[in-house]
């Protein structure tokens, strides 16, 4: 079918009820000031889609018919953030937030007691999403997953009536990234929780799992009919477009056409702060949507990208956080669990007990030292709390409600699993089982092994792991390899199919890249993200454990690897027993090394390394006139040097361009040679002609 002309009254007519009703809906969704009726928004919405019917052409992506729209989809693909979602620290009461702002000013070489203006706002009790828009328009919208990360969930974000499908800008940006937080209102969930009650379905536990479990629907109908709500926070913009602070950050986002949450304040000092977390306190109450504590971020953006970012969070923000709600109830029993490094964990069982939306009947006590703190005896009342809205933990026990002639409790001498002696290190706070046949450990490497983090073997789950080990089947991490079909079959609930579905599914695990090989190993302190920078530094077990035995101060060299890790490194690569599990892994087919591709890679950057900056370290701050930062740090590798996020003693050069901030100040404090981007260029020898 041919499109219809540009000035046909049909487009024209389209367009119009395009204009009207997208004006509409912002009002309605984002302002709460509605235009019209809902009787003549529903008229004008059936015209419009008549009109789309008729002649499909006039249908555009931002048309309103396009927020549901389509069917089902079959599954939810991964797809890679454009920029990363990092997580935030948290700080539980006013002392840890002074705690948090004074290493903020260290990081900016302020002197102590600077005032930094800050932006505060709500920590919405949500779910993050990753909105990407091109030239205006909304091409894609993520969930956080990993926060590197995440599932395409477009089709379900677009019935969100917050999210405009085209910005209110003109000219619109080439790109812009928004990040944000889906809702569901109160009256909203209870409404949910109603219909699913009358229809004899079980009930949603609270609003943030039912908005979760709603984003992750397969039929964007269904996401509709639910009326999820949104609020934005952040937007990345190109070089050079970005606003000049948080503040102005969020009149971008309300005048782009965002719903932005009304309780943001400008606070000129950390006293400000405070004021603002305490009167939230009991405002949040009167809320109509769940929040459990406010965000607090250093306004400047400049500030912010001089403060960096941690691994995990970035240093310029913080979430601080409201105490949980708080129960009492009996203790049951103590029991204890032996984790895969033998660790023994208390734990304390108790009389199920509701908290933020769920039931509880357990909580992890920690240690020796916090059970003897709690001076915990048999038949207790206990207060319990959910940390941060999510953990429970005991907080402390009610000593005039204690039963008479109670016997005080304590961890046993023995462990539970296999009887060993128990061990407790002089200045560590662990106890542990020594015993590396220990059937609790073993189970605990098996299912670290297995996980989605690490080896990630479909099929292999806890229950099968432990008829695994109770029947002496597999007494190691090697010997899953060297189980057939005929074994697995004649275990409890898994047929022919399953076992050979989980053997070739464990056969398949061999080619997983050698960084996850490393952190299924389950090295003490190498988690997820050392076990990335540690494999990028060597390319093999083999290396690894040369440098680990021999040159500590060669891994302690690795951004982000500190001493701590080394240690462990040297003590599991001393073991015997770690010695012998990687030559049957490799006998059994693992490589534990970098793959032929990832090699070339490192090849071509160890090539690069022989470069004019070979072995120096560069630091990028202010806006330089040509270059993008991603395009500057790409010249700078090429040329063999590597880019710092902070200047100290050891940077070579700092390459400083407009709006230069608290970085070049460093530099030149510290005589840190100083670069402009034609002085960098120079010094590669990238002059352009």
């Amino acid at each position: 079918m041919s499109s219809p002309e540009p000035g046909t009254p049909a487009r024209q007519r389209a367009l119009e009820l395009q204009r009207l009703l997208n004006a509409a809906a912002h009002a309605y969704y984002v302002l709460d000031a509605p235009l019209m009726e809902d009787p003549v928004y529903d008229r004008l919405y059936r015209e419009l889609l008549e009109l789309e019917s008729a002649e499909p052409a006039l249908r555009s992506p931002d048309s309103p018919t396009q927020r549901v729209g389509g069917p089902p989809a079959e599954g939810f693909r991964s797809v890679r953030h454009r920029i990363g979602l990092l997580s935030l620290d948290n700080a539980f009461n006013t002392t840890e937030l002074e705690a948090w702002y004074a290493r903020l000013l260290k990081v900016l070489d302020r002197e102590p007691g600077t005032a930094l203006p800050m932006v505060g706002e709500l920590k919405i009790d949500g779910n993050a999403l990753a909105l990407s828009y091109e030239h205006g328009l909304l091409v894609r919208a993520a969930t956080r997953g990993d926060g590197e990360q995440g599932e395409e969930i477009t089709a379900n974000v677009r019935t969100i009536g917050a999210v405009p499908l085209r910005l209110q800008l003109e000219p619109a940006p080439a790109w812009v990234e928004v990040r944000g937080e889906a809702l569901i209102p109160d009256t909203t969930f209870a409404a949910i929780n109603g219909e699913r009650a009358a229809r004899g379905e079980a009930l949603f536990a609270n609003p943030r799992n039912a908005c979760a479990g709603t984003l992750r629907q397969l039929d964007p109908k269904v996401v509709a009919a639910r009326r999820l709500d949104f609020f934005a926070y952040t937007l990345h913009l190109p070089e050079g477009e970005a606003p000049p602070s948080q503040w102005a950050a969020l009149e971008w986002l309300r005048r782009a056409g965002f719903k932005v949450n009304p309780n943001a304040e400008l606070l000129p000092d950390l006293q400000a702060v405070e004021g603002f977390f305490q009167r939230w306190d009991g405002g949040r109450r009167q809320l109509p949507y769940a929040t459990d504590g406010v965000v607090v971020k250093l306004n400047d953006l400049a500030l912010q990208d001089a403060a960096g970012f941690t691994q995990k969070a970035p240093r310029w923000a913080i979430a601080l956080k409201y105490p949980a709600e708080e129960a009492p109830s009996r203790l049951l029993r103590l029991t204890c669990q032996v984790g895969r490094t033998g660790v023994v964990t208390p734990v304390a069982e108790f009389e199920p007990v509701a908290l933020a939306g769920t039931s509880v009947s357990r909580a992890t006590l920690h240690n020796a030292d916090r059970l003897a703190e709690l001076d915990l005896h048999a038949g207790d009342t206990v207060v319990v709390r959910k940390a941060g809205e999510i953990i429970p933990e005991v907080v402390r026990v009610l000593a005039e409600l204690r039963p008479e002639a109670a016997q005080r409790l304590e961890l046993p001498d023995q462990c539970p699993e296999c009887g060993s002696e128990l061990v407790r290190e002089a200045g560590e706070a662990a106890t542990r089982c020594v015993n590396s046949s220990c059937p609790a450990i073993l189970r605990g490497a098996l299912r670290h092994w297995v996980s989605k983090g690490a080896l990630d073997v479909d099929g292999l789950g806890s229950k099968l792991i432990e008829q695994l080990v109770d029947r002496g089947l597999v007494g190691s991490i090697a010997d899953l390899y060297r189980l057939d079909g005929a074994v697995l079959a004649s275990l409890e609930r898994m047929g022919s199919r399953s076992a050979d579905n989980l053997v070739a599914a464990l056969q398949a695990s061999k080619t997983q890249p050698w960084h996850r090989q490393l952190y299924g190993l389950g090295i003490h302190h190498v988690g997820e993200v050392n076990a990335k920078a540690l494999a990028a530094a060597f390319a093999s077990a083999a290396e690894l454990a040369t440098a680990a035995l021999d040159s500590p101060d060669v891994i302690t060299a690795v951004f982000g690897i500190g001493a701590e890790i080394a240690q462990s490194l040297q003590q599991w690569f001393g073991t015997g027993a770690n010695q012998r599990l990687l030559t049957e892994l490799e006998r059994l087919g693992f490589t534990l090394a970098l793959s032929g591709e990832e090699l070339e890679a490192q090849a071509q950057r160890s090539a690069a390394g022989s470069g004019p900056l070979s072995g120096q370290t560069l630091v990028l701050t202010g806006t330089l006139p040509s270059l993008s930062r991603s395009q500057a740090q790409a010249l700078i590798e090429a040329a063999g040097g590597k880019v710092s996020g902070s200047v100290s003693k050891k940077t070579s050069y700092v390459v400083a361009g407009a709006e230069a901030g608290s970085k070049l100040s460093k530099a030149e404090s510290l005589g840190v040679p100083v670069l402009s981007e034609a002085q960098l260029r120079d010094l590669v020898g990238a002059l352009d002609g």
